[in-house]
């Protein structure tokens, strides 16, 4: 016996775990755009990079922002996931007991 209400609650907290991933990635990629867009040092030589501390640090001051433009939009999916994930739990449970000889 298959419980349709149950893979649907399912199916909606998957689509919400991945929207929440692809908006953080989202926001990790704007990051790195904007970091290598702008001219931070290089280095030379034989260990040459094109990534140094001032990138990392500049793309870390760019995420952090990002992240806190979208903050109200990431804490309601959180929260979302957090109450669909105990609705899943207490249906699980709600069945277990219903199953459960007395």
């Amino acid at each position: 016996m298959r419980d349709e209400e149950l893979l649907q609650m399912r199916a909606a907290l998957e689509a919400n775990k991945r929207r929440l991933t692809d908006l953080r990635a989202r926001v990790q990629r704007e990051a790195e755009g904007q970091t290598r867009s702008h001219e931070l040092a290089h280095t030379f030589g034989r260990h040459s990079t094109n990534w140094t501390k001032a990138h990392e640090a500049e793309f870390q001051h760019r995420l952090a922002v990002g992240l806190g433009k979208h903050a109200n939009e990431i804490g309601a999916l959180e929260a979302k996931i957090r109450r669909q994930e105990a609705a899943i739990r207490a249906r699980h449970l709600k069945k277990a007991r219903r199953a459960r000889p007395s």
